[in-house]
């Protein structure tokens, strides 16, 4: 059981996964929308739309939909528009098996997503591998230079490679990790993951672990969460995208956990050393999951960064 146990952690890897598929009648009616980009087969994405005012855009991690905004969205949305939305291959959204899960293949269907939208000044917001996949979006066709981005707030994310610690570099070995997570129950497997993303936490509500649950009864989530979390362990060449970071001069908020297991802090440093106009702000008693465990600290720190 300890190497399955590490196994089924190491495929855990960024965000520690969430994705619920069954729409609770409190959460805002979904939209969906089908984009194609480069050479890939059209892929529908799904978002939720609420508020109204300057629009702010939750992109979520790796294995989350969302669900993971369910106690951010609803306040943020008082005084803005908020639209979360569902990468490729999560929630609600297709989940195509052409390995097209990288950083670079999500920010370039954000971007066809502002752009179809017509979103202007636009204030990203992305946890973990979304933040990651917020900084690319910046950088992408149709997207760099122009106002449709005016800020990026990022919370615990890998946005540099080797950012994740080293253990969770087992997710590359062939095969092994698809056949350990799939002989765990979704329960289990989510309570596994929320507890490593959270320090240890067991005093997780009913909700939650059915939340994160919920991908895993189907095999091409579990397969798409694999995809993208080798995409992310396999990524080289830090210091030419530090280089490519260097050209935003947007204003970016780096939120980071002391804590964080998954993501070190050392990881925030560095990200904030790369972008000129970053700012990072260091949140006590959390891991990886700060819109769980402190989403009063998170949303403090956004409605300063967003009153700027």
């Amino acid at each position: 059981m300890g190497l399955a146990l590490a196994l089924a952690l190491a495929g855990a890897l960024v965000a520690g996964g969430d994705a619920r598929l069954l729409a609770a009648p409190s959460e805002p009616p979904g939209q969906r929308i089908t984009l194609t980009v480069a050479d890939h087969a059209p892929v529908t994405l799904y978002y939720e739309d609420q508020g109204e005012g300057a629009p702010i855009l939750l992109l979520h991690g790796l294995g989350e939909s969302t669900f993971t905004w369910h106690e951010i969205a609803p306040r943020l949305a008082e005084r803005h528009r908020v639209i979360a939305l569902d990468l490729k291959g999560f929630g609600r959204s297709d989940k195509p098996a052409d390995e097209a899960y990288g950083a670079e293949d999500q920010a370039a269907l954000v971007a066809a997503f502002l752009i179809a939208q017509d979103l202007d000044a636009v204030t990203l917001v992305g946890h973990s591998f979304g933040g990651t996949v917020a900084l690319r979006t910046a950088l992408a066709d149709g997207i760099r230079g122009t106002t449709r981005i005016r800020r990026i707030a990022v919370i615990g994310a890998p946005a540099l490679p080797r950012s994740a610690a080293r253990r969770f570099d087992l997710v590359k070995m062939p095969g092994l990790p698809d056949v350990i997570a799939s002989t765990l129950s979704p329960e289990l497997l989510a309570r596994i993951l929320l507890s490593e993303a959270m320090g240890g936490a067991t005093d997780l509500s009913e909700e939650m672990i059915e939340g994160y649950a919920a991908p895993y009864r189907d095999p091409e989530a579990l397969q798409a969460f694999l995809a993208t979390a080798r995409a992310i362990v396999k990524e080289e060449g830090a210091k030419a995208i530090a280089n490519r970071y260097r050209a935003l001069r947007l204003p970016v908020l780096v939120v980071w956990c002391r804590k964080d297991p998954i993501v070190p802090l050392r990881a925030g440093r560095r990200l904030a050393a790369a972008l000129p106009s970053a700012r990072l702000e260091i949140l006590e008693g959390c891991h990886h999951l700060p819109q769980h465990e402190r989403p009063d600290a998170v949303l403090g720190e956004l409605g300063k960064f967003l009153a700027r």
